[in-house]
């Protein structure tokens, strides 16, 4: 289907220019010649993109501009404007419009702005699409992977930035990734995955850039790498805790612009290339060990995306629970069950040490075990059975103990800590998790000097 756009502009002239320009081009065209009309016809129509002139003769432009933004926030409005003004536009974009153009606007700069407009729509509608699907599939609706949604929503649409996912394991990265993937231009690209735990430090090298044939024993042929393999589309880069530091400056050129070779060739490859890297690893304190470099870390974490656990995620159990038993009920070729109360409660109440994989074997195991009727606590594992949900009664509080503000209260953990680990910074940072820079910072911060 073509691309539909709206101008509003009071010069007829103008009007059949621009609709003669954009027809040329394949765009399907209404013209409206006041503010008025343009809301009625934004609010009885979807567009992929807007021409918007501010000299309107009923109603004041940017009070047009703001009433069809907020109609439709993803819709891009191209301000097309007499007057040469820098404060006009400023004011213009902050109202929402994604270009200002000042007439007489030439045609090739007319039609680079719009493809860019309707890409910009493409892509949010996309990201739209994907979101509903998210909450319907039982992906997650709480306000920590809702937050977590927005971030990868918001990398998505950087298509050249590094974006590094951090999480604990079954939380999701791969997934997260692929929604990245998915969510931006690149979506039409490949999207390869390697895990560096996977492979031993020789073999990862060739695993990365490739190699050309008798570059080491058993190399007969030659191979592509997953960065050749990836370009024009995202590489995921799981587990990069570990990779081995003497192949962290070659990923790091890599990054920057710079080609690579494959291993035992002389020639230079390019390839574009988003990375997507993921870990469950604190890599600043692998910096801080000297097991990865500080230049690579700040390079891939230009976006940082943190992943919620599940006992985090609100609600999301009793969601995640449905969406598992109809899917795996499918797999397995039956009707779907339902999930009694106590084990619906036990569920929730369970901490999921592995997460959204644990939860989902759980489910298929209650699943094979149980063919009709509806999923009974004697189902789960005896871990999650057990679980008791959180008492709500308010522990009792000594009298002789004072009440301490959020900072006091922090300060004085901080202190207990350190002193319980014999003043020993690394062990006390590791059960605070925290590196040790930060907790000399809060010591500091407390009159205690860090031996």
């Amino acid at each position: 289907m073509n691309a539909r756009v709206l101008l509003v502009d009071d010069d007829p002239d103008w009007r059949f220019a621009l609709e003669r320009l954009l027809g040329k081009q394949g765009y399907e065209t209404d013209a409206v010649a006041d503010g008025r009309e343009a809301i009625a016809a934004a609010s009885a129509r979807s567009y992929d993109v807007m021409l918007l002139d501010l000299g309107l003769p009923d109603l004041p432009g940017h009070e047009v501009l703001s009433r069809l933004h907020a109609l439709d926030p993803d819709l891009p409005i191209v301000v097309l404007s007499g007057r040469d003004e820098a404060a006009s536009a400023v004011r213009a974009l902050r109202e929402g419009a994604f270009q200002y153009l000042t007439k007489p606007a030439g045609s090739e700069e007319i039609l680079t702005v719009v493809e860019q407009a309707r890409e910009r729509a493409r892509l949010a509608r996309r990201v739209e699409a994907s979101d509903r699907e998210r909450v319907q599939t039982g992906l997650g609706a709480s306000a920590a992977w809702a937050r977590a949604m927005s971030s990868l929503r918001a990398a998505a649409l950087a298509p050249k930035t590094p974006v590094l996912i951090r999480g604990e394991s079954g939380t999701g990265k791969e997934r997260s990734s692929r929604l990245i993937h998915d969510w931006s231009e690149r979506a039409s690209g490949p999207f390869i995955a390697v895990n560096a735990a996977s492979f031993s430090p020789s073999l990862l090298e060739s695993e990365l850039f490739g190699h050309e044939a008798g570059a080491f024993t058993g190399a007969r042929g030659v191979k592509r790498g997953v960065f050749e393999l990836a370009a024009g589309g995202t590489l995921f880069l799981d587990e990069l805790g570990e990779l081995p530091l003497d192949l962290q400056p070659k990923l790091l050129r890599v990054l920057e612009g710079h080609p690579f070779r494959r291993v035992g060739g002389e020639r230079e490859i390019r390839a574009d290339v988003r990375v997507v890297s993921a870990t469950h690893r604190a890599l600043d304190r692998e910096v801080e060990a000297g097991r990865f470099r500080l230049d690579l870390y700040h390079r891939l974490r230009v976006v940082e995306v943190v992943l919620p656990p599940l006992r985090a995620r609100e609600g999301d159990v009793e969601l995640l629970t449905r969406h598992f038993v109809e899917s795996i009920s499918r797999e397995l070729g039956r009707a779907s069950l339902g999930v009694e109360p106590a084990a619906m409660r036990a569920l929730a109440a369970y901490r999921w040490p592995g997460n959204v994989r644990e939860l989902r074997n759980v489910i298929e195991r209650a699943l094979v075990l149980r063919r009709e009727g509806e999923i009974r606590l004697d189902d789960l594992p005896e871990e999650v059975a057990l679980s008791e949900p959180p008492s709500t009664a308010q522990p009792e509080r000594p009298s002789s103990e004072p009440l301490l503000s959020l900072d006091d209260a922090i300060r004085k953990h901080v202190l207990d800590v350190y002193r319980a680990c014999d003043r020993n910074l690394t062990r006390a940072a590791r059960v605070l998790q925290i590196s040790r820079m930060t907790l000399r910072k809060r010591l500091r911060e407390a009159d205690v000097e860090a031996e």
